[in-house]
Order: structure tokens, then sequence, then C-alpha cells
């Protein structure tokens, strides 16, 4: 990987973080300084925003991030992403094969996988309903769990190299029809979510960060170089969206207009118009490259290299 996301991003996600020196994961500790973390993911849970990150630090504010607390965490691990499937019930995973689950929205949490001695590092969850959901992550990981994350079918990806394998997101369309997004521009496509993830042809070599379902039953994918594909049958073939930006694109939310907006390495920002295959793109004062954005309501919540999380109105973010 190259750039920013390769020198800091990347090492975070899959070089750092790890509880070496732990058989059984040791609880986060409280910092007064916790706020200010490099975080990951973003996530909402009803009104409640929680943020996750480094050394296996939860944060979350009632008060639309006026306030923040750090939850009872029971990992050091790195924590890589986040996933919400109702008001109150969670799912977080990072470094040491974590799998965390919280079922008060966020406040405290529980150990559902860690091994560290695998030296997984999982990168994505993602839930279709409350018992429906994956894991996506280093080394070809993709475990599924149709129970709520009780158990967990765990398989390896087959790839073209063993140190090029790392999947990075999924999604999944209304019929069943379900995408992986990996390194190398390899692509995973399922006719039901469940059996025969296939590789199948990808528009660019090069790694995807993000997959997303839009309306009307199109995929949108996102990675390196400012590189974003639409399509509309099913990943069948990919329509290039002209973004004017070669920065890293690595996180998105879509619009209550139906836009999506994409933030990435270099502090870029970019709005795509599905409908058009239209994009603009600025980028943030200072550069810092942002990891992850969530939308709510009017305003967006921004999670950067630089540390913490910052709230900003939509409207004064997003590019004229």
């Amino acid at each position: 990987m190259l750039r920013l996301f390769g020198g800091v991003l990347l090492a975070l996600l899959l070089c750092g973080g790890r509880d070496v020196f732990a058989a059984e994961p040791r609880p986060a500790l409280k910092a007064p300084l916790a706020t200010k973390v490099v975080f990951l993911d973003i996530a909402r849970a009803a009104d409640r925003v929680v943020a996750a990150g480094e050394r296996g630090v939860i944060i979350y504010s009632d008060d639309a991030g006026a306030a923040w607390t750090q939850a009872e965490v029971p990992t050091r691990s790195t924590l890589t992403a986040l996933a919400f499937v109702d008001d109150k019930t969670g799912y977080a995973v990072g470094h040491d094969a974590v799998i965390l689950k919280t079922t008060d929205a966020g406040a405290s949490w529980t150990v559902v996988s860690f091994d560290p001695e695998s030296r997984n590092v999982m990168l994505n969850v993602r839930f279709r309903d409350a018992n429906t959901g994956y894991v996506v992550g280093a080394n070809g990981q993709l475990w599924i769990t149709k129970d709520g994350g009780a158990v967990w079918d765990r398989r390896t990806l087959a790839v073209e190299d063993w140190y090029q394998n790392h999947i990075f997101d999924i999604a999944w369309l209304p019929d069943g029809v379900t995408l992986a997004v990996a390194e190398k521009g390899v692509l995973y496509r399922s006719p039901d979510g469940w059996s025969d993830f296939s590789p199948i042809v990808s528009p660019y070599a090069g790694s995807y960060f993000g997959a997303l379902t839009l309306a009307g039953g199109k995929f949108l994918i996102y990675g390196m170089k400012g590189h974003v594909f639409e399509s509309a049958d099913g990943a069948t073939s990919w329509q290039q969206v002209r973004t004017n930006t070669e920065q890293f694109l690595l996180d998105a939310a879509v619009l209550a207009d139906g836009r999506v907006l994409i933030v990435g390495a270099g502090g870029v920002l970019l709005v795509v118009d599905p409908r058009s295959a239209d994009a603009r793109v600025a980028t943030r004062p200072g550069g810092v490259g942002i990891n992850a954005v969530l939308v709510v309501g009017d305003d967006a919540y921004l999670a950067g290299l630089g540390g913490g999380v910052t709230k900003l109105p939509l409207a004064e973010l997003l590019p004229r």
C-alpha cells in the first residue's frame, strides 16, 4: 500500500494495536485523553453516537457530540469497525481476531472472539439483520453468522498472493447478491450471501476499501487513488466515476438525497451522485486524513488521523 494510507493508517489497521502479552484480553485502560485517540469507525445507536479505535478505546455521546464518555471495553486490541443492528445491540471488531458485542448501545461490551495467536485482523463488520452478519479481515478472512454472533462459519477465501488478501468490506442487494471487496482489485460475489463466494472480473487492479448498496439495486465501490465504480446489474459490469482526485478513499455515507459522501486520505471530501455519475471534490483544511464519517441529520461526524471525533454542519462540509 502507498502514501499516507500505507504509511500510517494501514500500519494501525494491520500491524499495531495487538494485545500481544495477553492470553486473555485485558480491559482497555480508562484515560482522561481517551477522546483524543485515533478512531477508525463511527456508528449510531438510536440517538447515541459511538466511536471505536486504537487501544480498545470506545467512546459514546448522548448529546450530539458535546460530551463523550469512555465505554467499558474488555480488550486493549485496536478496534477497526462498528455495526449496530438495533438501538441497543451492536458489534465491534479489530486486532487479535476480536469480536465484541454490546446490548446497551455501546456503554459496555463483552468478548465474542479473541485469538491473538491467529494474527488475524478483522477489518469490518456488517449485519443484514439481527441474526445474519459478516466479519471480513486480513488473510482472506470471511466469517458469517446466522444466529446473532453466537456461532461463526469461518472461511478463508483464496487469493493470488498470500500477502495481498485483505478483505475490507462487504455489501448486498435486496435479492441476496453479495459483494466483498479486497486488496489488489479482487472482488468476490455470492448469489445468496452464504454459498460460493467466487472471484469475479474487476474493473481495476488496485485495492478497494469500501462498498455500499444504493437505491435502485446498485453497488458502489471505492478505494485506491480516487477510484469509484458503480454497478446496476449485480456486479456483472461497472461504470467508472470520474472523481478528479488520486487520494485513497476510505469510508462513505449515503446522504438523504441519495448522493454519497466519500472521505479519505489528505482530508479529501468527495460527493458522488449515482444518478448522473457526477462527482465533486474538496479537501479539508490542513489535509489531515479522514478515516471514518457518520452523517446524522444536518451534521457529519469525522474521525481523522489527527485523533478525536469532529462534528461539523453537513452544509459546510460538502463540496460546492
